[in-house]
């Protein structure tokens, strides 16, 4: 716009050709066309200037002289136009060194509360010497001070080196022409509008903090020209600025976070510039609040201090970096590990490193109350074996991070040795130590335990990071501790059911215990005796041994000391009680007490026994013997969970000797051809537990008329991890072939029930691991059923009469898609029930629905079963029995099985 003598200049992006232009129309109507692209020059850096450091308008004039032209440009702001130092990455500065290039002088002048830049240009070009202004005694002349009411108070800051201060204002300055440039380029509309976010942002960096701004920068320029290395920044300013140096801060974190995404042309701050701006802003805050209100300043923090700090920060977050790298890297390690010794090797060993400690392990609780030191770098055997022989209740940090939960720190060898008095001479070389728990699930599971050669403070940087280690520790502990234990359930499960088939392949009961005690070595312990209670004492029927070498020992062990009944301990002591014996770490004494003679307990202690177990072989009518097991060369450890485990083997074991005894004593052909068949089938069908999980349960086998061959039912049970299954079969056919096939049948569901997720892969399995064994008419009826712990039962039905279910006092069958029985292509598709808590399950096979009596009408099915919804179960099946045998009479015309199953979760 065109106003009285000159043109009015905004925010338009053409500000700065439009000057060029009108100076240059003025200038051709003159003598002085030569001086045009001079005056050009001057005009457009000093209306660059005025836009981009002052406050808008600016008014352009052009005054012809008969010698000379005089150039001049007025804002609204009192700010000295600065001569800036040539440099390869400012975009500013530059401007008012080719003013005093091109003009014989320029000057600043006041106008009102802004200012008038001026310059004039003659034929002869610049001035020389004396002719000339000074900028260093024209800036000394020229003050900043607002003739304003608002009072300024002045702020001392200390010296900071010149180059950095010229470096951090050059950026500041190529961010502040930027802004200008995309505020113009939106006014005008040759660019897109500059979003309200950033137009704030605008306007608070370039106008804001001006002052402070602006007096730094021309402090530095000065210093630059003198030589001096060094800038003593000096301010005046009025208590205003300190609101305005806040927002300035604020706004060039967010320029750099538009840098960051690229938003800006500018580049990011710098490191050192911003630490070197958040100091100078921030000190020049806290004494211009201080002075405002008439405090005393304290002296500023020096920049070097300033750096030093940061420098701190920035290790600190090094260091931070560091233990997040290295828990990373030790997460990723944890997620390989499988088991607890994987899992302790990796943290020790990572811990170790991470923390430069010159020894770590890792110590965990063992069934005897002791310690077990599952994994350790560094520590002496010496060290080893008195860590292991550590109790849960010694005063040591160990032991006291396992009973408390709490981590114990100890940042010398004095607090050490005051508060742990025992570890004086443990550890030599020792200064400090801590020990942490390692907690997953409300359990701890054990402590890690680092020992440094120096004295060391746990900062809480640290501290952070070896609980976070701990916790890593505890949760892969946890979950290998977890798939250890599946593994050790699906193991024994399939060695069950390798049992349970021994016991049924031969009557010859020392062939199916030497078998028994093959396979309890080495899966289970590294020693197995069986021994039998015969008319002249114990007799040794089976030995095992993990070492082939030492077979020949332990027979010849065998033969030179024979069991004394009377002992106190030991073989004989449960033979003669009945009751299990669990030595989980055996001491001379133990070994003392069951030995028969010193001797004896020589020897014993000589075969290296670590630990123990003896369970009695008991039968229907009292203990047959003992099943001893013993860990020597392994190193392991028995506890309650193989104890119960082994007293299962045994009790299976016992029953297949009981019958086989029973079978011995037989006579007559025709009597033993029916009495083999029922003692084989009485064999094959061990008794029940009461209670797997939440299902109780009770079976029953009952043979028919006595002068019939008994057939083919069975049943069996199996547990699984969650859930347990049923069977309940009947063979076609009677005799010994049946039951040789009834047992085919039971090995193949003890293996399938452990290998098979899927009820009816289950079935199929069945189907054709028992093909091979059968005639062209012999073929099985099935029924398989599964119940999981939350109460979800699925069925299988291949040809066989269906399940019942009591609830609530009414009994119905549960309906089932029928298969082909097993042999002829069994398919079978599952149904699902979902169980209530008191449900009842009865499977059973066809001698309880085709009963008949004399007079060959059939029992009446309701009032047979009645008696399951009520009463203990046991009870339930013999009144099942009683009310059959009420309505057949004494004799039943087939083989019953019955098998109930209770659900009742806790």
């Amino acid at each position: 716009m065109i106003v009285e003598g000159g043109l009015r200049l905004g925010d338009e992006a053409d500000a700065v050709p439009r000057a060029r232009k009108f100076a240059a129309s003025i200038l051709r109507a003159t003598a002085l066309t030569d001086l045009v692209a001079d005056v050009e020059i001057v005009v457009s850096e000093l209306v660059t200037n005025g836009l981009l450091h002052a406050d808008k308008p600016v008014i352009v004039r052009v005054l012809p002289r008969p010698d000379a032209v005089r150039i001049e440009v007025q804002d609204s702001t009192r700010h000295h136009p600065i001569r800036g130092l040539a440099s390869s990455e400012a975009m500013t500065g530059r401007g008012i060194r080719l003013v005093e290039a091109l003009s014989r002088r320029w000057g600043v002048d006041a106008a009102g509360e802004g200012k008038v830049v001026w310059a004039e240009i003659t034929p002869e070009g610049t001035a020389s010497g004396e002719a000339g202004l000074d900028p260093d005694a024209l800036r000394d002349a020229w003050s900043d001070d607002d003739p304003g009411p608002e009072e300024r108070f002045t702020v001392r800051l200390g010296d900071v080196p010149t180059d950095l201060l010229l470096a951090a204002k050059a950026h500041v300055d190529n961010l502040v022409r930027e802004f200008h440039l995309a505020a113009s380029g939106a006014a005008s509309g040759h660019s897109a509008a500059v979003p309200q976010p950033l137009a704030q942002l605008i306007e608070t960096v370039v106008h804001r903090f001006a002052d402070a701004r602006q007096s730094i920068k021309r402090q530095a320029l000065a210093a630059s020209e003198r030589g001096a290395p060094r800038t003593e920044l000096t301010l005046t300013l009025p208590a205003s600025s300190a609101d305005a140096g806040e927002a300035y801060l604020a706004a060039l974190d967010e320029a750099d976070a538009y840098a960051r995404a690229t938003r800006l042309l500018t580049s990011e701050t710098s490191p050192q510039h911003r630490a070197f701006r958040r100091w100078y802003v921030e000190s020049l805050i806290t004494q211009l609040r201080a002075v405002s209100v008439g405090r005393a300043a304290a002296p500023p923090q020096t920049f070097e201090a300033r750096l030093l700090e940061e420098l701190d920060i920035v290790a600190a977050a090094h260091r931070a970096t560091e233990h997040a790298a290295r828990l990373q890297t030790v997460t990723a390690a944890l997620a390989g590990a499988t088991t607890v010794d994987e899992v302790s090797a990796v943290v020790v060993t990572e811990g170790v490193t991470a923390l430069r400690a010159s020894r770590g392990g890792l110590l965990m609780p063992s069934a005897d109350d002791r310690l077990t030191v599952s994994a350790a770098v560094g520590f002496s055997e010496q060290l080893l074996a008195r860590l292991r022989a550590e109790h849960r209740d010694a005063e040591l940090p160990a032991a006291l991070a396992l009973r408390t939960s709490e981590p114990v720190w100890l940042e010398s060898r004095e607090i050490r040795d005051t508060r742990f008095p025992e570890l004086r001479g443990m550890e030599p070389t020792t200064m400090s130590m801590c020990v942490v728990p390692l907690a997953a699930g409300g359990r701890v599971l054990g402590a890690l335990r680092l020992s440094f050669d120096a004295p060391r403070l746990f900062d809480a940087a640290e501290r952070r990071f070896v609980l976070a280690l701990a916790a890593q520790t505890a949760q892969a502990l946890d979950r290998a501790m977890v798939l250890a234990e599946s593994r050790r359930v699906t193991a024994r499960l399939s060695f069950l059911a390798d049992a349970s088939a021994a016991l049924a392949e031969t009557l010859d009961y020392r062939a199916t215990l030497a078998t028994i005690a093959r396979l309890v070595v080495p899966g289970l312990a590294d020693w197995c005796t069986v021994k039998i209670l015969e008319d002249d004492g114990l007799d040794t029927v089976a030995i095992a041994h993990v070492d082939p070498a030492k077979m020949a020992m332990a027979e010849e062990f065998r033969e030179r000391f024979r069991d004394d009944l009377d002992t106190p301990q030991g073989i004989a002591n449960v033979v003669r009680t009945g009751v299990s014996e669990l030595y989980v770490d055996i001491t001379a004494e133990e070994i003392r007490a069951a030995s028969a003679s010193d001797d004896h307990a020589e020897e014993l202690k000589d075969l290296g026994i670590r630990s123990a177990l003896i369970v009695p072989l008991a039968g229907r009518k009292g203990v047959l013997g003992a099943i001893s097991m013993v860990h020597a060369e392994s190193g392991r450890q028995f506890d309650d969970t193989d104890l119960a485990f082994a007293e299962e083997i045994a009790r299976r074991a016992g029953v297949a000797v009981e019958n086989a005894r029973e079978y011995a004593q037989q006579s007559g052909r025709l009597a033993s051809i029916t009495r083999v068949a029922e003692t084989v089938q009485r064999a094959i069908l061990a008794p029940v537990p009461e209670r797997l999980g939440p299902v109780s349960l009770a079976a029953t086998y009952v043979s028919a008329a006595q002068d019939a061959l008994v057939g083919g039912d069975l049943y069996e049970v199996v547990a699984r991890p969650g859930a347990v299954r049923l069977l309940i079969g009947d063979v076609r056919g009677k005799g010994l072939d049946a039951v040789r096939l009834a047992t085919v049948v039971l090995g193949a569901f003890r293996v399938g029930a452990v290998e098979c997720d899927d009820l009816g892969e289950l079935a199929r399995t069945m189907d054709t691991r028992i093909r091979p064994y059968l005639s062209d008419e012999d073929f099985v009826t099935a029924l398989v059923a599964e119940i999981r712990d939350d109460g979800t039962c699925l069925i299988v039905d291949c040809g066989h009469p269906p399940a019942l279910l009591a609830r609530d006092g009414v009994i119905t069958p549960i309906g089932c898609d029928e298969s082909p029985p097993l042999g002829l292509g069994a398919a079978p598709r599952p149904v699902t029930v979902q169980l209530q808590s008191g449900d009842r399950l009865l499977l059973h096979t066809d001698g309880l629905i085709e009963a008949r009596d004399a007079g060959g009408r059939f029992a009446d099915a309701d009032a047979v079963v009645k008696p399951l919804a009520s009463g203990p179960l046991p009870d339930a099946l013999e009144g099942i029995l009683a009310q059959l045998h009420a309505e057949v009479g004494p004799e039943l015309g087939d083989d019953l099985a019955l098998l109930a199953a209770e659900y009742r979760p806790a």
